[in-house]
């Protein structure tokens, strides 16, 4: 245990930096894609199991249909009982005749079939009394039916032959009313081919198709169709089931990537920050340390006025120090809401004049070129002073520090009525589109390697964003590198 927390740490560390993101990513996707297999198969497992109880139960109706059409056709015939008993004469048989739900004495119907016994070469009998149990019995024949048989199963087969297709669809449609099954279907009938002398069963089942009768035997076949939706449609449940389990695994896969990104950039941003505030500390402190030195040991304080030149950049040098300790806490202080904000009515014309006349030095510094124009009359807002003043001091600080030989600074501002429009634009190195939104961001800073050239902390663009957010305002840049770069700072007006 104590050896794998270095190995988990370190391998911690080298996703963090990115060295070894692509294997938690790979996991991740073999993780879902097992997923959605599984959700697959067994979707499919469970279509087809249903698609194949489905289409049973289609031709079970079906046959009941059939049935009920017969019983009812019979029970409206009072002329034909199935209380027969006699003896036939003629040829031999042995068979089945199916007299179902016919009419009997008592009110209460029940299945009967009609048996033929043979008693000798010559004779048989046929008589009433044995329970309809079984619809797929076959008539067995030796050289036909006798004529008596003939006589009484003719009976049977005049009833059955006046089913017709539509009375049988009418019924077919009430049977799956009845079971709540919507489907369509098509009902057709053809006469029935006798094979070897022997007739067919007198209720047979043969996946969709169904023959009766006797002497005219008839096939009825069905066709069942859009089995597939009806099917899909009973399985919705399964199916948003599935959806959701898939979905939720890959939005959490996706939220715990997001998460390794962030931490990643995260970490490459600490890392820029501790390596740019690095090198801005070591200049004070090395400049201090080396005032002090002379001032020890090299006979400054005997000379007033190094003395006082080496105390003076001290001091500059740890007021730079207490700038950036400043900086950092404000910024942390306006995140949480903890800054108060002292709001007055303020011309941002007549305060953007001021800003550009005292940083008047540092435009003579850079050799800068800076132009005011101002499209409207009433320039009043609603803010705080000081925290407005640091907003244009950051923007303007930036595009000299980021510009070229000769940088060009425009500041415009317009009058819109509800609200007051300034923007900033420069002919710096400008801001690649992807870092647009980010700039914005505490601790970034555009990637340029271990490069210092321009000194910063990636935190000025940042409280410039959160100063602007705080009076209910808004800022966006348009930038092109090699270009420049525009901010546009949007304000409400003052009532």
């Amino acid at each position: 245990m104590v050896l794998a927390r270095p190995v988990l740490f370190g391998y911690f560390c080298n996703v963090m930096n990115g060295r070894r993101l692509y294997l938690p990513v790979v996991l991740m996707l073999l993780a879902i894609l097992a997923v959605a297999t599984f959700q697959v198969f067994w979707l499919i497992k469970n279509f087809r199991e249903e698609k194949q109880e489905t289409g049973f139960r289609t031709n079970v109706l079906f046959g009941e249909a059939l049935q009920r059409i017969r019983a009812e056709k019979l029970k409206l015939d009072t002329n034909f009982s199935t209380d027969v008993k006699f003896r036939v004469a003629g040829y031999s048989a042995v068979g089945m005749l199916d007299a179902m739900r016919t009419r009997v004495l008592d009110t209460m119907a029940r299945d009967r079939k009609v048996r033929v016994f043979v008693t000798s070469k010559n004779t048989a009998f046929i008589r009433e009394g044995v329970p309809a149990d079984s619809m797929n019995e076959i008539h067995v024949f030796k050289d036909g039916p006798g004529p008596g048989i003939v006589r009484v199963l003719s009976k049977v087969d005049s009833l059955q032959d006046s089913i017709g297709v539509k009375e049988l669809s009418d019924k077919y449609a009430q049977v799956l009313r009845k079971e709540r099954i919507s489907l369509p279907f098509y009902i057709t009938s053809r006469k029935a081919v006798l094979q070897d002398g022997f007739p067919p069963p007198p209720f047979e089942e043969m996946q969709n198709e169904i023959t009766i009768g006797f002497n005219h035997p008839v096939t009825y076949r069905l066709e069942v169709g859009n089995m597939n939706a009806f099917v899909l449609q009973k399985m919705w449940s399964q199916l948003l089931v599935s959806v959701v389990l898939v979905g939720l695994t890959v939005f959490s896969f996706a939220l715990l990537l997001r998460s390794l990104v962030q931490q990643r950039k995260l970490t490459q941003i600490k890392n820029d920050f501790i390596s740019n505030i690095t090198h801005e500390l070591k200049t004070p402190i090395a400049t201090v340390s080396v005032a002090i030195e002379a001032l020890r040991n090299f006979g400054a304080l005997h000379d007033e006025e190094k003395t006082k030149e080496y105390l003076a950049i001290s001091s500059n040098e740890l007021k730079r120090l207490s700038f950036l300790v400043d900086k950092v806490l404000k910024l942390s202080m306006f995140e949480k809401h903890q800054v108060e904000l002292k709001e007055e009515t303020i011309d941002l014309a007549v305060l953007v004049k001021e800003v550009v006349n005292s940083m008047k030095l540092q435009f003579e510094k850079y050799r800068a070129q800076v132009n005011v124009q101002m499209h409207g009359y009433r320039f009043e807002i609603e803010a705080d002073r000081l925290h407005i003043t640091s907003v244009l001091f950051n923007l303007l600080d930036n595009a000299l520090k980021y510009s070229r030989e000769n940088p060009s600074i425009h500041l415009e501002l317009k009058d819109e009525t509800e609200r007051i429009l300034l923007s900033i634009t420069d002919n710096g190195i400008g801001i690649p589109p992807e870092y647009h939104k980010k700039i914005f961001d505490k601790f970034f800073r555009v990637p340029a390697g271990d490069t210092h050239n321009v000194k910063g902390y990636g935190l000025g663009l940042s409280y410039v964003s959160y100063v602007i957010q705080r009076h209910y305002g808004s800022i966006e840049v348009e930038s092109q590198p090699g270009i420049g770069s525009r901010f546009i700072i949007k304000l409400p007006a003052a009532p």
